[in-house]
């Protein structure tokens, strides 16, 4: 097994995200987005994810003043406007006017919603956890939608029809495709 030279974070893949929050309460003019891969569930009860952004940029910011955020899934389909959100700065573009993406009012928080998400979790801050470059948001996940294009017959989440888009060392991937259940090594019986 080699040894690299140089440290890296290579834990993959990990889902792309675009999480958008409101800089002014109830001003829609005041939406950003970010697009964030570094970002987990810590907990099912209650559900509770995290993100890590920079703590330098704008919707760090914004996200530990107003204390929500949603997490949006990325399908790969929106790869190009994804990257275009990467490199421009929300608090001098309206991202939202510059990839086009469509907005859909949330349930229970300050912050939009994007309609071409396969899912949308709301999201509450509970923690912010300060980290030597970053900031970790520890968030309480309050409400779960998935489009109806985006479900099974049954009802469930579709995951291939979602496509979700990936990052991995430097660069984007699919997540590809369903191998096989969870436990599908178990004897009946144990």
């Amino acid at each position: 097994m080699a040894v690299l030279p140089h440290v890296r974070n290579l834990v993959f893949p990990l889902p792309v995200t675009l999480v958008t929050c409101r800089a002014r309460p109830g001003d829609a003019s005041a939406d950003n987005i970010i697009p964030l891969s570094w970002v987990g569930i810590l907990d099912h009860d209650p559900h509770t994810v995290s993100i890590s952004i920079g703590k330098q940029k704008y919707s760090d910011r914004v996200i530990g003043q107003r204390g929500e955020f949603a997490l949006c899934v990325a399908p790969v389909e929106l790869m190009e406007r994804v990257d275009r959100c990467g490199h421009t700065h929300g608090d001098r573009t309206d991202k939202f006017a510059m990839t086009g993406l469509t907005k859909m009012k949330a349930t229970t928080i300050d912050a939009p919603l994007i309609a071409e998400c396969p899912v949308c979790l709301e999201c509450r801050v509970t923690q912010a956890v300060d980290l030597a470059t970053h900031r970790m948001f520890i968030a309480e996940v309050l409400c779960a939608h998935v489009p109806e294009r985006f479900l099974a017959p049954d009802g469930s989440p579709d995951l291939e029809r979602m496509n979700a888009l990936c990052y991995a060392d430097g660069a984007y991937w699919t997540l590809g495709k369903r191998l096989k259940p969870l436990y599908y090594t178990r004897q009946k019986g144990e």
